[in-house]
């Protein structure tokens, strides 16, 4: 994926999993008897990790090599070249498979949902995403208002996503919201919903595909107004509420097909 070839040198920094997510991961496995499973644009590899350390074998695929460098090793994590419309692996050869905020980069993914039913058969399938209903809303999004247009051509609405999964890989298709914690360790989009000022950090703006799209006069404008609004106190007054807030629904979600 040349996108990550270029702003991945540095992603295992910024995008290390979180606790919870990985936590609530677990728990949505274990509803099945699931040992191997498939990480699908696995990035770094953190949420593989995750899994590994609890005993999960964990077929790895990733197409980007700047991405795939910047693994930890665990003898319980087999790491593929490949990308998510031609996976490497063979029918029916894991018994779940995970996409973890990969799924709106893959370019065909009706292809790419009919190569995960593909491999894990009657296994559950999990994916980890947004909900592109919700960007709008997002305070975000007034100092950077193009990532409205950016994240809704991007990503799948969600009620399409479950209608895309039982055509492919029928079954009921359950969607989980996830409430983020204001403490988030993975780095991605809302990383600070409550922590305005991580998007002043290029370290954290590098690691966000959002940023990497934007030009560089919207992006200059936004970070020149939301500092100046953080230095006055007018962030604070419109939305400091969030600051004493433990979680918030900004729009993710676990989508989540069951074992059949």
């Amino acid at each position: 994926m040349a996108l990550y070839d270029v702003i991945g040198k540095t992603y295992a920094q910024t995008r290390r999993s979180d606790p919870r997510i990985a936590g609530k991961l677990r728990e949505i496995l274990a509803s099945s008897q699931a040992s191997t499973v498939a990480d699908i644009g696995a990035g770094t590899g953190s949420y593989a990790l995750a899994l590994a350390e609890y005993a999960y074998h964990v077929l790895a695929i990733e197409p980007s090599a700047m991405m795939r460098s910047q693994a930890i090793a665990h003898p319980e994590i087999e790491w593929m070249n490949g990308c998510a419309d031609s996976l490497p692996l063979s029918d029916q050869s894991a018994d779940a498979a995970i996409i973890m905020l990969a799924f709106h980069h893959f370019p065909d993914y009706r292809q790419a949902l009919s190569e995960v039913h593909r491999v894990v058969g009657s296994g559950q399938i999990v994916l980890f995403t947004y909900d592109p209903a919700m960007i709008s809303s997002f305070w975000l999004t007034e100092y950077f208002p193009s990532f409205i247009k950016e994240v809704e051509s991007t990503f799948l609405p969600v009620p399409q996503l479950v209608d895309e999964i039982q055509t492919v890989a029928g079954n009921v298709v359950n969607v989980i919201p996830f409430p983020l914690p204001h403490d988030l360790s993975d780095s991605f989009a809302a990383v600070g919903w409550a922590r305005p000022e991580l998007y002043l950090d290029s370290g954290i703006r590098n690691g966000i595909s959002s940023f990497a799209k934007i030009d560089d006069s919207e992006l200059n404008s936004g970070l020149s107004r939301l500092k100046e609004d953080l230095q006055r106190g007018e962030w604070d007054q419109k939305y400091g509420h969030l600051r004493q807030q433990s979680q918030y629904d900004v729009g993710y979600c676990f989508v989540h097909r069951p074992a059949v």
